[in-house]
C-alpha cells in the first residue's frame, strides 16, 4: 500500500473560499450571521474571514446595511487567470480614439463604495476643459458616467442608493429620487446618459455603460466639456459617438448588453 495521501488543506483558507462562492451563489449582499449559517461557522469566525477579505478588496462592505459583497478584486482575477487584458487597457484605445475625434475629455470610471471612481481619462488639448484626475470620486447622481451605471443596477441596489440624501452639487443636480428614477428610464431607452451642469457649473457631459458576459454594468464612459461645445449637432454626433463606445469596450471583454425589463 503506498503512502496515505497528505491533507494540505489550510482551515482558514477553505473557509475564506466558502464564504466567497456563498455570496457568489447568493446573487446578493449577505450579513455576517446569515453567512455563517450558510458555511456552516460562527458568526464572529465569518467575520474575521470577512475584514480580512474586505481589507484586500475580495469582498465590500455595504455602509449603511452592514451586508457584504464581491469585491472588484475578483474582477481582475477573473481577468487575468483568462488571459484577458484588464478593462483599463481595453478601454484605452476606445478612450484615446474619441479624443481624437473630438478633443474633449474622455472618462472611464467604475462604481465603488456608492461614488464614481475615475479609473482612467484622456484630457483635452483644448484650453478651456473639463478634467478631473484618475482616483478622483464623484456623485453617481450628478455625472453622466453615474448615471449610466446607475441605470441598469439590479432594483434592489438601486432602491437602496435612491434611499440615501441627493446631494446637490450645483442647481441643476437631481435631488429628487423620482425624477432621477425617470431620468434613468430615459438612459436605458436611449442608451447614453447626459450632465447638464449637473456635477459643475459650465460642464456638459454624455456617458455610456459598458457590460461584463453576465450582462451585469461594470463600468461607464464619458465625453466631457464646456457646455458651450457640447450642445447643438455635436452633441448628437457625440451621443452616438459614446454610446457606440461603450459598446466596442463591452464586445471587447466579451460581454453582452442585457435584455430590456419589460414592464
Amino acid at each position: 500500500m503506498g503512502e496515505k495521501a497528505r491533507d494540505y488543506s489550510i482551515a482558514v483558507v477553505l473557509r475564506a473560499l466558502d464564504v466567497l462562492e456563498a455570496l457568489a451563489e447568493a446573487k446578493r449582499p449577505l450579513g455576517p450571521t446569515e453567512l455563517a449559517r450558510r458555511v456552516g461557522t460562527t458568526p464572529s469566525a465569518a467575520f474575521r474571514v470577512l475584514k480580512t477579505l474586505e481589507e484586500r478588496g475580495y469582498v465590500a462592505r455595504d455602509s449603511i446595511s452592514g451586508q457584504y459583497r464581491l469585491g472588484t478584486r475578483l474582477a481582475y482575477l477573473g481577468e487575468r487567470s483568462t488571459g484577458t487584458l484588464d478593462l483599463r487597457q481595453v478601454a484605452r484605445p476606445v478612450l484615446e480614439d474619441l479624443h481624437r475625434r473630438f478633443h474633449e475629455t474622455v472618462n472611464l470610471g467604475v462604481l465603488e463604495d456608492d461614488q464614481i471612481v475615475y479609473i482612467d481619462m484622456v484630457e483635452s488639448d483644448q484650453g478651456l476643459r473639463m478634467t478631473a484626475r484618475i482616483g478622483a470620486r464623484d456623485y453617481p447622481h450628478s455625472t453622466s458616467l453615474g448615471k449610466a451605471i446607475l441605470a441598469y443596477l439590479p432594483e434592489q441596489e438601486l432602491e437602496r442608493y435612491l434611499e440615501r440624501p441627493l446631494a446637490a452639487r450645483t442647481p441643476n443636480t437631481i435631488t429628487d429620487p423620482s425624477t432621477l428614477r425617470a431620468e434613468l428610464e430615459r438612459v436605458r431607452a436611449s442608451g447614453v446618459a447626459e450632465d447638464h451642469e449637473e456635477n459643475e457649473e459650465g460642464a456638459c457631459c454624455f456617458g455610456a455603460p459598458v457590460f461584463d458576459r453576465q450582462g451585469r454594468v461594470v463600468a461607464a464612459i464619458s465625453i466631457s466639456g464646456p457646455a458651450v461645445r457640447l450642445s447643438g449637432p455635436r452633441a448628437d454626433e457625440m451621443r452616438a459617438a459614446v454610446r457606440d463606445a461603450g459598446l466596442a469596450v463591452t464586445r471587447a471583454i466579451g460581454g453582452r448588453v442585457p435584455e430590456p425589463v419589460e414592464g
